[in-house]
């Protein structure tokens, strides 16, 4: 199995995942699945209007996989 095949089914199984948090919380997540993504990272896409957090200022695992696979593109 290549790393890009790898990845793909890091990134659909965390696809699937209905986890919400603050940016540290997703991170965190990515990290157990092998994927380094900093706060810092998920903050920026926030302020970029990348990334829509809720009320709370919580994102979702789901809403972030979109970014990450562009990112890896």
């Amino acid at each position: 199995m290549n790393r890009a095949y790898v990845a793909d089914r890091l990134l659909d199984k965390l696809a699937e995942s209905e986890k919400k948090g603050t940016p540290k919380q997703p991170s965190r997540e990515c990290a157990k699945a092998g994927i380094r993504l900093p706060a810092a990272t998920i903050r920026i896409w926030i302020h970029q209007k990348r990334l829509t957090p809720d009320q709370h200022g919580h994102v979702t695992l789901n809403g972030i996989v979109p970014l990450l696979r562009r990112r890896a593109g």
